[in-house]
């Protein structure tokens, strides 16, 4: 009888999942109408493609077998101030350092951030952080 095996999750889409509805219910204005993804515009410049714009990127992944994986994500938000782009980065990073047990997600502890700076590409205001995320790995059969 072959025993179910441990699966990974892409947990950089479980993320993304869980914090674009989250955020959107936020009050805070610097939140307002912010796009959550994984990816930016795809020009010359490639910054994003409207404001504010919450980027997700797999910055590590690691694997305690069988069931723990540990991801490393960088928060990058654009917005139109330096002070706006921190503020936002600064909220999602909270919001997903507060969840747990909800589809998998064990705990998220901040590593760096909210750093704010000039994009180097686009001079647009950006702020970035990162967090380490742990999600518990499903067996399927």
């Amino acid at each position: 009888m072959n025993a179910p095996l441990p699966v990974p999750i892409d947990v950089l889409e479980l993320v993304l999942s869980l914090l674009r509805p989250l955020l959107a219910d936020r009050p805070e204005p610097v939140l307002k109408d912010v796009r959550v993804a994984s990816e930016t515009g795809h020009g010359t410049e490639g910054g994003p493609p409207s404001l504010p714009w919450l980027r997700l990127t797999e910055d590590g992944h690691t694997w305690t077998w069988p069931a723990i994986q540990r991801v490393v994500i960088r928060l990058t938000c654009w917005h139109r101030t330096e002070h706006d782009a921190k503020a936002a980065v600064g909220l999602a990073l909270a919001v997903l350092c507060n969840l747990r047990g909800v589809r998998g997600l064990i705990s998220a502890d901040p590593i760096t951030g909210p750093i704010a700076a000039p994009d180097p590409h686009t001079t647009r205001p950006l702020a970035t952080a990162t967090v380490a995320v742990h999600v518990r790995t499903p067996a399927r059969p």
